[in-house]
């Protein structure tokens, strides 16, 4: 988990003509619809306090093979929106960004074996940028000949990133993939910096400021390398401030060089300051509950910074059986109490006065700390079907990415069924006094998930007196008929289970009136 107090630049974009201040970055991409026709969707980035956006563009195609003029392609303002920045644990402070939405069409572009350029520049870039001059920023893309077999659709980069600046002293990777429409094969490289294009459709390269370069783009210490297949640029900057990185991915179809695409951001780098995980506090690893019987436990967490907000989402195997995730009932302070074993001491450990909130079901917040309770009545018999449950906890506190920068704790639950023995009594006396009227098994271990279980009674002579299917069956001392049965001896034949345990067995049992 992080805490970033951070505001982040990013600058992307296609211009051949327009102008504007404090712009944030874009891209453009073309989508073939037809055999010599295509939609165009530019997308430009502004900061919210930036000059607006005009509402209409042109962007310059190009005959790659001598660069002539083929035709301009107009795009209109559709949509304008504030991208969200930040995670579900945290939303960096003063970054506002919006997204201008841009489309267009072309309705006749003449096959060319060569395939066009488009080319759109935008200027100026921030000012003070560490690794480069100010200047304009240029973008472009190449496209095939509309006549290609199966047509083409330009690669179209990820989103804008949600995390969009550096730490110093600290690699992390920035997001350049792109996806393909037709499934071609795309490769990632780093480029240098375009200002503007030549008349030629040669580029004009920002200038680089003394130390940096193509090879260098950080800075001395630095780090700065692109994964070729997946468009992830490991970045580790040594020095605060603005920098500007570019990545060309080219696309491939049956191994054959058909298009290429540019896209220009601006990162800057910042000091971050890093929280410590959180940790669970150290409770049995099993636990047992048992079944038919109601079972509560405490498991609780804590940050080391103690201001922190702090989450724990909970996911057991057991909340499809009725198991539950809670608090317990506040104490004389409004507030909650948390108490376990200690797995390494054996010794009862406490935290009181505990502010916590159920936020969901499975989702608890609290500051410093946070305390849940289980509670569960194992009472379905298909439980026993399973050895155990699982109960995971994963904990995190505010400023982190949930997903990835937390801790989990896992705990086992045990079903305890006891194995139970019976008596078989060897006397009554049905002479309705109230004492001992009944012959049956002792109750305390009938076993309702597995008893099943024949009981037949035959008098000294061999004959039946009484039969039941029934494993909590009773016997009143009457025939089948209803008649009383005389004083005597009479034999017991058991088959089936009872107490949870396989049972063939004879007994005698002598009726007393």
């Amino acid at each position: 988990m992080k805490n970033f107090f951070l505001v982040c630049l990013i600058l992307i974009g296609f211009s051949y003509t327009a102008k504007s201040s404090h712009a944030v970055g874009g891209d453009i991409q073309f989508m073939q619809t037809g055999s010599n026709s295509y939609d165009v969707r530019m997308t430009l980035f502004r900061f919210c306090s930036g000059i607006n956006y005009s509402n209409s563009y042109s962007i310059r195609l190009a005959n790659q093979s001598g660069c002539t003029f083929a035709q301009n392609v107009s795009v209109n303002l559709d949509s304008i929106f504030n991208i969200p920045f930040g995670d579900e644990c945290y939303t960096p402070p003063g970054l506002c960004v919006q997204q201008y939405e841009y489309s267009g069409t072309i309705t006749s572009l003449p096959n060319n074996p060569a395939g066009y350029i488009g080319t759109i520049s935008i200027s100026a870039r921030n000012s003070g940028l560490i690794n480069i001059g100010s200047s304009s920023m240029g973008l472009y893309t190449k496209i095939p000949d509309p006549a290609l077999a199966g047509g083409n659709s330009t690669p179209r980069f990820v989103d804008y990133p949600r995390d969009g600046y550096f730490c110093v002293n600290n690699e992390k990777c920035i997001d350049f993939s792109a996806t393909d429409p037709d499934g071609d094969s795309l490769v990632y490289n780093l480029v240098n910096p375009i200002a503007s294009f030549t008349a030629s459709c040669g580029y004009n390269y920002s200038p680089w400021n003394p130390t940096f370069n193509l090879a260098n783009y950080l800075g001395s210490g630095s780090r700065c390398i692109i994964d070729s297949k997946t468009g992830c640029v490991m970045a580790l900057p040594r020095r605060l401030g603005k920098y500007v990185i570019s990545v060309r991915v080219d696309e491939y179809r049956n191994g054959v060089k058909i298009g290429e695409t540019v896209r220009d951001l601006q990162y800057e780098a910042l000091n971050c300051s890093f929280n410590t995980l959180p940790e669970f506090y150290e409770t049995e690893e099993v636990k047992t509950l048992k079944f038919d019987q109601n079972g509560c436990f405490d498991l609780a967490a804590f940050d080391n910074n103690t201001g922190d907000t702090f989450y724990i989402d909970v996911i057991s195997d057991a909340f499809n059986y009725g198991a539950i995730a809670t608090l317990p009932n506040k104490n004389a302070n409004s507030k909650y109490d948390f108490s376990w074993k200690n797995a390494t001491t054996g010794t009862t450990q406490t935290i009181t006065d505990v502010e916590v909130k159920k936020l969901t079901a499975t989702k608890f917040e609290g500051v410093g700390k946070v305390g849940i309770r289980f509670c569960w009545t194992p009472d379905q018999c298909e439980i026993l079907a399973t050895d155990t449950f699982n109960l995971t906890m994963h904990g995190y506190s505010l400023g982190c990415d949930g997903s990835v920068d937390s801790v989990e704790k896992v705990t086992k639950i045990v079903i305890d069924k006891p194995q139970s023995s019976y008596l078989v009594p060897n006397v009554f006396s049905p002479n309705e006094d109230g004492i001992n009227d009944i012959y049956r098994l002792e109750q305390g271990a009938f076993d309702r998930c597995l008893d099943n279980l024949t009981v037949k009674i035959y008098n000294r002579w061999g004959q039946q007196v009484f039969e039941s299917d029934d494993a909590q069956f009773k016997w009143n001392g009457r025939d089948e008929s209803g008649d009383e049965l005389s004083e005597g001896t009479y034999f017991v034949i058991l088959q089936g289970f009872y107490g949870g345990k396989e049972v063939t067995e004879n007994f005698p049992v002598t009726l007393f009136r």
